[in-house]
């Protein structure tokens, strides 16, 4: 490997280190200000829109061909203290599609602080930033790469309520613009919905932190991120414990074998942060290292990243189902791969 690819997988590791403590501060400041409703919301929303992606590497402006979409959620924190009245300050974790400009491919995962203010009754400016984790598939010179990076996603929303038709809902008009050193830049605006969903409480898997532990079951397919290899059949056993809005998950996965570049199995170790969108639904994220063997790339066990979008249903009887969407990401340029599964899982009190 690479001393370039070397310090990309440490990078990789590093990203998901640092993301981990501003959840668990989030987690703390949650508690301690239990019973304070206006600092214990949590939000979420998704949108779509259309943009450009210019700069290092483009010949001129390359338009999204309105694919741009972004799912982001998020949990109140106060980082300053008691702040004005219907000021609040937010951590949002986000996925971000930005379109496919011709020969870009590019997505990825964003954790930004948000500070909302209210304008009026039925107005509310957002401004967001934070580290952006990328990954762009392009084609140089006749050889595809899968160039991953780390930069900065910049986010100004302007929210319009709309609780006559349900309280906390609101239209999202967003503006939103990706500074990334090495690679293209890019701006975006989106239009979508969101709902302030209140003070959190964890209904489908714990209340609170108990004596239980989660078994997992799932299956689908994984798409290596490189065109030519086609899907293959996944599956993976997993077992969860929660802790209230966090939770922490050990999983065997077999990512099957595209005939190509990729036939990987390895043990994943995930953190999660966990949000009720509705009664008995919830998403979650998660994030950790993946240790796996790749037998069409030597064979050898490398540490990797595996990050994790999961929404998931309360089944009743101590089941719950859930669908997933997981990145492998491996620095290995034509080795990363998508994992878009379903599966159930089923508690066992300890």
């Amino acid at each position: 490997m690479s001393d370039k690819n070397r310090k990309f997988q440490k990078l990789a590791l590093a990203c998901t280190l640092l993301c981990l403590p501003p959840f668990i501060y989030a987690a703390e400041t949650s508690a301690a200000t239990e019973g304070t409703p206006d600092r214990n919301g949590s939000y979420a929303s998704v949108a779509l829109g259309n943009g450009i992606l210019y700069g290092v590497g483009m010949d001129g402006q390359k338009p999204m061909r309105w694919r741009a979409a972004e799912i982001r959620f998020g949990q109140d924190v106060d980082f300053f203290g008691r702040m004005p009245a219907g000021d609040t300050m937010r951590l949002d974790y986000v996925y971000y599609n930005e379109g496919h400009p011709d020969n870009n491919h590019r997505d990825g995962y964003a954790l930004q602080a948000v500070y909302r203010k209210n304008l009026q009754p039925h107005f509310g400016l957002e401004l967001g930033a934070g580290p952006y984790f990328s990954m762009n598939r392009t084609t140089v010179n006749g050889a595809e790469h899968d160039d991953a990076r780390l930069g900065a996603l910049l986010s100004v929303a302007l929210l319009g309520r709309l609780d006559q038709y349900s309280p906390g809902l609101s239209i999202r008009l967003a503006y939103n613009h990706v500074l990334t050193p090495g690679a293209p830049s890019s701006d975006a605006l989106l239009l979508g919905i969101g709902k302030e969903l209140g003070a959190a409480h964890v209904s489908a898997p714990d209340a609170a932190a108990d004596h239980s532990l989660w078994l997992a079951a799932l299956g689908g397919f994984a798409q290596t991120n490189q065109s030519g290899p086609g899907k293959r059949f996944s599956y993976a056993l997993e077992a969860k414990k929660y802790y209230g809005q966090w939770a922490a998950s050990v999983s065997g996965i077999e990512e099957g074998d595209d005939g190509v570049r990729v036939d990987r199995k390895g043990v994943a170790m995930q953190g999660w942060y966990v949000q009720p969108i509705a009664e008995h639904w919830d998403i979650s994220a998660g994030a950790g290292p993946y240790l796996a063997a790749n037998k069409r790339d030597g064979g050898d066990w490398r540490v990797n990243g595996l990050i994790t979008l999961q929404l998931g249903r309360d089944l009743g009887s101590n089941l719950k189902g859930f669908a997933s969407f997981g990145r492998a990401v491996t620095f290995r340029n034509k080795n990363d791969a998508d994992l878009m599964t379903v599966g159930v899982m089923k508690r066992f009190d300890l």
